[in-house]
Parts: C-alpha cells; sequence; structure tokens
C-alpha cells in the first residue's frame, strides 16, 4: 500500500469512530467536505455523480480496509432498498501506528466535518455536497444561480429546499468555502 493510501483509510477509521454506524454515501461526502472545505489533502479527485460529488477511490479504500480487516460492513435491508453501516474492523488498531503522522496532523479538521456534517442523512449530504460543489466548481455563480444549477443537477429537489440548505452553508461561512481539487 501506499503512503497516501495508508493516510486515507487512516481517515476513514477516524470519521468511522466518529460517526459509529456511518454509511457508504455518508462516508463519501464526508470525505468530500475534508477535502473541500478543510483542505485536508485526501487526493481523491471529486466529480459528480447520482448522488452528488464521488470518486470511486473513496469505495475502493474502503474495499481495502474491509479486506485488511481495519473496517467491516454490515448490509441493512429497508423497505425501499438497503444501505450499509460502516464500522471498526478487528484489525483497526494495526493501521494505526502507520497512518497516526496523517491523521493526527488533521484531527482537528476531521473532528469539525464530523461534527458540523456527521448528524445528516444521506439526502441531506447529497444535497450540502452538491451546493457546495456547485459553488466552487464556479465561484462566479450568484446564490439564484447555484440554486437553479443544482435544481438541474437535482431535480429531486426542490429550489425551496436548496435554497434552505444554501442558508444553512452560509450562515456557517461554507457556502463559498469549497476548492474543487
Amino acid at each position: 500500500m501506499s503512503a497516501n493510501q495508508i493516510a486515507r483509510i487512516g481517515t476513514l477509521l477516524k470519521l468511522v469512530e466518529n460517526v459509529p454506524g456511518l454509511g457508504r454515501t455518508a462516508l463519501m461526502k464526508l470525505c468530500f467536505f475534508l477535502q473541500t472545505l478543510q483542505r485536508v489533502p485526501l487526493n481523491y479527485s471529486f466529480s459528480l455523480y447520482s448522488y452528488g460529488p464521488f470518486d470511486a477511490d473513496v469505495l475502493a479504500d474502503l474495499q481495502t480496509a474491509e479486506g485488511l480487516g481495519v473496517l467491516s460492513s454490515q448490509v441493512n435491508f429497508y423497505s425501499g432498498g438497503y444501505g450499509y453501516s460502516i464500522g471498526k474492523g478487528p484489525q483497526a488498531s494495526a493501521i494505526l501506528p502507520m497512518s497516526s503522522p496523517f491523521v493526527d496532523a488533521y484531527t482537528k479538521q476531521i473532528a469539525w466535518v464530523t461534527s458540523t456534517f456527521g448528524g445528516f442523512n444521506a439526502s441531506d449530504l447529497e444535497l450540502l455536497s452538491t451546493t457546495v460543489f456547485v459553488a466552487a466548481k464556479d465561484p462566479n455563480l450568484n446564490d439564484e444561480g447555484i440554486a437553479q444549477q443544482v435544481n438541474k443537477i437535482k431535480p429531486h429537489f426542490s429550489i425551496p429546499q436548496i435554497q434552505e440548505k444554501m442558508g444553512w452553508l452560509s450562515a456557517k461561512g461554507l457556502l463559498r468555502a469549497g476548492i474543487i481539487q
């Protein structure tokens, strides 16, 4: 494994420790916020996908972590489908010595992301992360332009829903704080 992958797996572990029962969509969005809003150099290349910003490397890192026993996933079935609940695996402590220089350097940023966004459901995270992505991708868009663009990408969210999340992001100084790497 590369040093970058060890750092990323250690970060995934820390996110899961901070937000027990985290799902895959939520894990993806927390990584996006870490990199985009807190500038943690995870070196993911996020692009827009069905549920907002996505990079297959996050799932590849999760799969590697599961294969190593650092993380484990449980499938949960619901009336409308299924989801995942990610937890620490039996070998979680094995990654710590290798990943701690990176994770320790970004402990505050990880804690900030999990405390700021860890309580949101997957749908809210989809909307919040897509809004941050759009605003970061085109800093010249005004608020109305951001809302319209997000609505084009995510028509299942109404303009008022989008504006509500934009207001929340603006109040925290986050709407235009993102950078796309």
